[in-house]
């Protein structure tokens, strides 16, 4: 294998010109986690650019005056280069060369194509694989996790299964409201006069709001809650760089900055904000202006914290040793899915149909078909049975 084909390892890191300037240098290395930066005239590297070459210029400049100096001022030449043809042993003497300082990568003809970091070049040589993000689902069969090119776990039907359990917890709290409801009629006993057109929105979104808080619940106590938490533990543990053993995912946290959920608090948000404007359609337009700026900024300061109290307290709830333990393999079979496949990559087709958001609606939707064509179904075949 060549240091070409390590197209994961060498990150596209683009390279400064001479004439940027100093401060410029500053964002980009703080940007990019970097203590070096290439510097190319086109196609060409000139040299690179190391904080400290940058810290020793700042000291004896006035403030302010690092948008001032080019990069040129400082740059100094790259002491060790890896080129793109080199094999994996060369790469191993070129790391011990540079001391641990990331490689500039050029093509044979002298082009400039990345950087490699010693810490990427160390895992790829000792076996170890370069895990990209990953996202992951509950599904009734177990977790589900992905990179967007590979995936392990629950398959498709597990996929389509999440559409269908969600869509079963829907109808089982639209019923307990329903039977909620009727037990209310019979108590009261006389229908009444029918509401004004403001207790009729009022009474619509109360009933709305009901229906989630009883979906939410029943979604709680569901076993995909603890899936749940399950695949954000395995999720984390990967992205920290922990063994994958059940002592040190289970302590990991349940929530997760990228699950779904935070999005699910931001329409919850949404519909609440939407339903209040509803009532103001009276209301002068400055008010009007200044309530939606209102709740605009009250949208985007809590749905992250919402999303967060969301999976803390409804979407996730602590798994059992044995969820833990088959989310824990499906997570090592992801690792050895990236083992096996360095680098890969996915179309934009492949990855939307790995995310697996595709299968979950087409589970949800065929079991909204099934369950309102039942009735005309059962109806259709008891009249043919009872000639």
């Amino acid at each position: 294998m060549r240091i070409g084909d390590l197209h994961e390892i060498v990150r596209r890191t683009p390279a400064l010109s001479p004439d940027d300037s100093l401060a410029k240098a500053i964002r980009w290395l703080r940007a990019r986690d970097l203590p070096m930066l290439p510097v190319a005239e086109g196609a060409r590297l000139v040299g690179v650019v190391r904080e400290g070459d940058i810290a020793r210029a700042i000291a004896v400049l006035p403030p302010g005056a690092a948008a001032e100096v080019p990069v040129a001022e400082v740059v100094t030449p790259a002491p060790v280069v890896a080129f793109s043809h080199q094999t994996m042993d060369e790469l191993r003497l070129l790391l011990q060369e540079a001391g641990g300082e990331p490689l500039p990568v050029l093509t044979a003809e002298g082009r400039y194509l990345g950087m490699i970091l010693a810490r990427d070049a160390l895992a790829a040589l000792a076996g170890e694989p370069l895990v990209p993000p990953v996202a992951g689902l509950a599904t009734p069969l177990g977790v589900y996790l992905t990179t967007g090119a590979v995936r392990a776990g629950a398959g498709n039907l597990g996929l389509a299964a999440t559409g269908a359990a969600l869509m079963v917890i829907n109808l089982l709290a639209g019923g307990a409201l329903y039977g909620v409801g009727w037990l209310l009629d019979r108590l009261a006993g006389s229908q009444g006069p029918p509401p004004s057109d403001e207790v009729g929105m009022v009474a619509a979104a109360v009933v709305s709001a009901v229906h989630m808080l009883l979906f939410l619940l029943l979604l709680r106590l569901s076993p995909l809650a603890a899936i749940h938490a399950a695949e954000h533990m395995v999720v984390h543990a990967i992205e920290e760089g922990e063994d994958l053993s059940l002592e040190k995912v289970r302590a990991m946290p349940r929530v997760h900055p990228r699950c779904g959920t935070n999005l699910m608090a931001l329409m919850i948000l949404l519909v609440i904000a939407g339903q209040f404007l509803n009532t103001l359609n009276q209301a002068n337009q400055d008010v009007q202006i200044m309530v939606l700026f209102a709740l605009v900024l009250i949208v985007l300061l809590t749905w992250r914290r919402l999303g967060a109290g969301l999976q803390r307290w409804v979407t996730t709830r602590p798994p059992s040793d044995r969820q833990l333990a088959r989310g824990v393999e499906v997570g090592r079979r992801l690792l050895e899915e990236i083992r096996r496949h360095p680098g890969a990559r996915a179309n934009f087709w492949q990855r939307v149909w790995n995310a697996g958001f595709v299968q979950v609606i087409s589970g949800f939707f065929l079991t909204t078909l099934i369950v309102d064509y039942a009735p005309v179904v059962f109806g259709f075949v008891s009249q043919h049975l009872t000639k």
